[in-house]
């Protein structure tokens, strides 16, 4: 440093430590850095904690110049204390700091030419603080200078140190105040004379107490019969005999004790001891057995409970109501299997009632979170006013008729997953949180600034063609893509063949069941009907279209007449129909037969594409498709039947 040296190193110890040898903490910290800057004339000097997760230094004292500068944070990265905090020695920039480390905000306002610090450390070598000064002029390296830096750095590393011993000792006392205090089972610390020194207000409770002072200072005797009580004197004379520093004994039988209004009650107890200023205490643990008793018979009810409650779910969730042997249902399940495993996001598609939500839970069962409930949402039956409450929750006031917090299901449904059938309904402006929710697993509550965290699988379904939403402008491109990463698309009833029988005969047993009927069977002519049909409502149609038939039929027989309408459309198509004749089913069959020979033959068995025979017959290649084999129609048997 270019200026005359100031006093005597011996000197300028014996101030700063006249000065702070009476002050501890914050103030100790401000004389010191005051003093140490004015007695090595220096323009500024500061101690500070260092916090290691935010890689930040938070000032504990800056003296700058005249003043003492509060409140003064910042983070270490691109400045000199990056140095300081990485070596176990004085850091030292005789000169042109600034030019160093240009991206220092500080360090210009501050008026720096010239730096030094040192990390200060807690007894294990991990960084704790740092102290460090600057001039507003070169500082040249002086030994004597450098060692006095040290030897307070050492002074405010051991303040450091024990302002971390308090912390520490305060934290672990709050602990076991707050362990001793939480306990449900009551504590009494007792004397060599068993008189009680402490309690916790289970034990206050237990003992019919409603203050510490009812029962600190009596002597345990009041509370425990004459019998237990010597038996309690036997136990600790047998603790003295046991050669170990932490020592306890459970007592066995059941304790019978008193409370303070003389009412008696059965416990279980133990005892364990120790010595604090080479006296014996005693702490004894007290567990009311007729609540326990009571509690464990609660447990073994609701356990019991439970696996009824499970029995009853696996019954209604088993793979088994996916029925059907199709291929195309085949493949389904096969997809199924492939992805559940997985916590991909999957997109089932699929006109209605073709059980898309037997899907969504299929995958579910399958997957790893199958033991948590799957949370089923419904977009078309909420309100678009509610439904972003119901997904994601709000504060109290958030709207009108918000009088408490709720929690959304995407917060009850962590771990699990959510199904949100018929997505193509979600209001656009709910479409980015959703997004946000599958992109970085977090949403905001309505009316709320607090971000929550969730781990959800989400499984959507829909009955639109989201494509053409998207194209629409009614459906987030960016949401569509992040939803269809597994797409599932469900075939139609009228595509499954014989399936449509054996789904029918299931809902017959189910409802015959249901309504304690006699069991129905199905004839052949209504196979006929079942397999003519081509269900536009699909399983849930069958669904009701069977029970209809069992609540209307007679004698164990079905009546089924859901023909009634399709028949009078196929009359007026074809003109070859007087619509003053009635048909049978065989005769509508035959009619819907030749149909569609008449519409390959004009298309040349061409099926699908422009000029296709569903072009003709304006149905989609896979309907067609499934009638002719629904009807028995292939290229070679109808050759002859139509010229």
């Amino acid at each position: 440093m270019e200026k005359s040296r100031p006093a005597s190193t011996l000197l300028i110890l014996k101030k700063i430590f006249e000065e702070t040898s009476s002050t501890t903490g914050r103030e100790f910290f401000r004389v010191l850095v005051k003093n140490l800057a004015e007695s090595l004339e220096l323009h500024g000097v500061w101690v500070t904690t260092y916090d290691r997760k935010l890689h930040f230094l938070r000032s504990q004292a800056f003296w700058l110049e005249d003043h003492f500068v509060d409140q003064y944070d910042y983070a270490v990265p691109g400045t000199p204390c990056e140095p300081v905090l990485q070596s176990n020695e004085i850091f030292h920039v005789p000169d042109k700091v600034i030019k160093l480390y240009p991206n220092d905000p500080d360090l210009a306002p501050l008026g720096a030419v010239s730096y030094m610090g040192i990390a200060l450390r807690s007894e294990d070598g991990s960084i704790i603080g740092h102290l460090a000064a600057l001039d507003n002029k070169p500082m040249h390296e002086l030994p004597e200078y450098f060692a006095l830096f040290r030897i307070f750095a050492a002074r405010a590393e051991a303040e450091l140190r024990r302002i971390n011993y308090e912390k520490r000792i305060l934290e672990n006392e709050n602990k076991v105040s707050r362990l001793i205090n939480g306990a449900v089972n009551g504590i009494l610390e007792v004397d060599e004379n068993l008189m009680i020194t402490q309690t916790n207000p289970a034990a206050q409770s237990l003992f019919g107490c409603e203050k510490p002072a009812e029962i600190i200072g009596r002597s345990l005797k009041e509370f425990v019969s004459d019998m237990d009580y010597h038996k309690l004197l036997n136990s600790i004379s047998k603790l003295h005999q046991e050669e170990s520093n932490n020592i306890s004994k459970w007592i066995r039988d059941h304790f019978t004790c008193k409370n303070r209004l003389g009412l008696s009650f059965k416990s279980e107890t133990s005892i364990s001891s120790y010595q604090y200023n080479e006296k014996s205490y005693y702490v004894i643990f007290f567990i009311d057995v007729e609540e326990k008793l009571k509690a464990q018979t609660e447990v073994k009810k609701l356990l019991e409970e439970k696996e009824i409650l499970k029995e009853e779910i696996k019954e209604l969730k088993k793979p088994g109501n996916i029925i059907g042997n199709s291929p195309s249902l085949l493949n389904v399940l096969k997809w199924v299997s492939q992805v559940a495993p997985t916590d991909a996001t999957v997109l089932i598609t699929g006109e209605t009632g073709t059980g898309k939500e037997l899907i969504a839970r299929a995958i579910h069962e399958q997957s790893q979170r199958k033991d948590q409930n799957l949370i089923t949402v419904n977009c078309a039956a909420l309100p678009s006013e509610l439904i972003e409450s119901e997904l994601f929750g709000h504060v109290k006031g958030a709207f009108t008729g918000a009088h408490t917090n709720k929690n959304g299901l995407f917060y009850i449904a962590n771990k699990s997953t959510i199904f949100l059938d018929e997505v193509g309904e979600l209001p656009i402006a709910l479409q980015s949180k959703l997004l946000r929710v599958l992109q970085e697993g977090e949403f905001q509550p309505l009316g709320s600034v607090k971000t929550f965290q969730t781990d959800v699988r989400v499984i959507t379904a829909t009955n639109r063609d989201l494509q053409e939403e998207v194209n629409k402008g009614n459906f987030r491109e960016d949401l569509f893509y992040r939803l269809n990463v597994f797409p599932i698309h469900l075939p139609p009833l009228r595509e499954r063949g014989d399936d449509v029988l054996l789904i029918a005969e299931y809902f017959i047993q189910k409802f015959t069941e249901k309504m304690n009927r006699k069991p129905a069977f199905l004839k052949e002519k209504d196979r006929q009907i079942l397999m003519s049909y081509s269900w536009p409502g699909n399983i849930r149609e069958l669904q009701n279209t069977i029970e209809r038939a069992l609540i209307l039929s007679s004698s164990g027989h079905l009546n089924i007449n859901i023909l009634q309408h399709t028949t009078q459309e196929k009359m007026e198509a074809d003109p070859h129909v007087s619509s003053d004749n009635i048909y049978t089913v065989e005769e509508i069959r035959n009619l819907e037969r030749k149909n569609i020979i008449r519409a390959l033959h004009a298309a040349n068995w061409k099926i699908s594409g422009k000029y296709g025979a569903a072009s003709i017959l304006k149905t989609p290649p896979t309907t067609l498709t499934s009638r002719m084999k629904a009807l028995g129609i292939t290229r070679e048997n109808a050759f002859h039947e139509i010229a």
